[in-house]
């Protein structure tokens, strides 16, 4: 009998976990499995596929899949002190997501507000893998003297300005009719919207008050509150969140003086 996608996630994490690999958390067809003492992002939906076009190698599926951890474990050394520091970046994150998260027996990740609904994490963005910093892992960084919290949150922004650049965003239209998307593939997309000196160039085309959306972690967009189509985006922008696998806000962000609030949403 072939096993249904839930039911063979669960039998390769098992599997994983008795090879001697830490699994700190599953997500759909994600395992988070801790790799240097990083915690590394496997997709099982390839090994699913091959498992569907044979079914009877189920345990070589496994076992390749168990190879593969262990090749990464002996060729990938831990990063360097400053590979790890260049890598330091901020993350968007829903209120809910994290405190589902802190259900889970886990250390509590390193937070700060950012608005109601929305809090600003931290990740070590290495090559293969992405590890979330943890309330301990901040603690020792903060105990070095001189280093504070918005120290590290403020080193973080500068590794994404580095990331960041005009080709990271699109500019359409004229007028009240202006909008501004950045759409990207690193999961950094709606974090951008950190950088004031972003927002003040695109607030610098939008005429009016200035409207951001960010539906999940893969887009931004701004506009004019007297943008014709107003209404319409925003049902996107509620469609587009509740479609994303890192859903963000279903509503709308403003922009005001430097200072972002959440808008009231729209029925």
């Amino acid at each position: 009998m072939m096993l249904k996608l839930n039911a063979f996630t669960k039998h390769i994490k098992i599997a994983t976990q008795e090879a001697g690999f830490t699994v700190t958390k599953q997500e759909g067809t994600l395992l988070h499995i801790v790799l240097h003492d990083q915690t590394m992002r496997c997709d099982l939906a390839p090994l699913y596929r091959a498992y569907q076009n044979a079914p009877e190698r189920l345990d070589d599926i496994v076992q390749s899949h168990l190879a593969a951890l262990k090749h990464t474990l002996a060729t990938t050394p831990p990063p360097t002190e400053k590979e790890a520091a260049n890598s330091l970046l901020p993350l968007l994150q829903q209120r809910q997501w994290l405190q589902q998260n802190d259900k889970r027996g886990v250390l509590p990740l390193a937070t700060r507000p950012f608005t109601a609904n929305i809090l600003v994490s931290y990740v070590f963005d290495m090559p293969g893998y992405r590890a979330y910093v943890n309330i301990d892992m901040m603690s020792r960084m903060t105990h070095v003297p001189g280093t504070s919290f918005e120290d590290i949150h403020n080193y973080a922004l500068q590794n994404l300005r580095r990331r960041t650049s005009v080709n990271s965003y699109q500019t359409h239209g004229i007028g009240d009719k202006t909008m501004v998307f950045c759409e990207t593939d690193d999961g950094y997309a709606a974090t951008r919207i950190l950088l004031p000196e972003l927002l003040d160039a695109w607030h610098g085309r939008i005429p009016g008050n200035m409207l951001l959306g960010i539906p999940n972690r893969d887009l931004v967009l701004a506009f004019s509150d007297r943008h014709p189509a107003k209404t319409a985006v925003i049902r996107q922008i509620r469609r587009d969140c509740q479609r994303h696998k890192h859903p963000l806000f279903p509503s709308l962000l403003v922009w005001e003086e430097g200072l972002i609030k959440e808008s009231q949403p729209v029925h």
